[in-house]
């Protein structure tokens, strides 16, 4: 069963939905209405989240992921993502080949844009080979700059 937690963060409400396999998916910008307790588990993610995105030094390494559902070209994507470290950018090309599918850049963008998971599953790290590319979460850059910035990138705007 998906229940949900809706809490304040540096980036606006998000309401994180988590099953017993782990977090399903996190969405920003959102009405703050009541939600389900959260197991200690979810507390501790939704610490880390919350303490990440002030700024703080927080690991988010540990948190479950339920990415049950999502085909197996964009599960090898999420890998990829959830494998870069703070700090460190690839391109849609570069995603592409580690995810065992040369040549899929497009098809990279297409799985980071549907992302369910941002800054956990760390879309914000995917560049455009000739720029910052582009960004979903509250469809703007200058939110992915925000998150880079956070880990120490600065991004350039080509």
């Amino acid at each position: 069963m998906e229940r949900f937690l809706d809490f304040p963060t540096a980036l606006g409400v998000c309401r994180l939905r988590w099953t017993e396999r782990g977090v399903r998916s996190l969405t920003f910008g959102v009405e703050h209405e009541p939600g389900d307790p959260p197991p200690p588990w979810v507390a501790e993610a939704v610490q880390a989240l919350s303490a990440h995105l002030a700024g703080a030094e927080a690991s988010l390494d540990g948190i479950p992921l339920d990415l049950e559902g999502l085909p197996p070209f964009r599960r090898r994507v999420m890998d990829v993502l959830r494998s870069t470290r703070p700090g460190q950018t690839l391109t849609y090309g570069a995603v592409a080949l580690l995810a065992g599918s040369p040549g899929a850049a497009r098809a990279v963008g297409q799985a980071v844009a549907r992302n369910p998971l941002p800054i956990l599953v760390p879309c914000h790290r995917v560049l455009a080979s000739d720029g910052p590319g582009g960004f979903s979460l509250f469809g703007s850059l200058e939110a992915k700059a925000r998150l880079l910035a956070l880990e120490g990138v600065r991004l350039r705007h080509n």
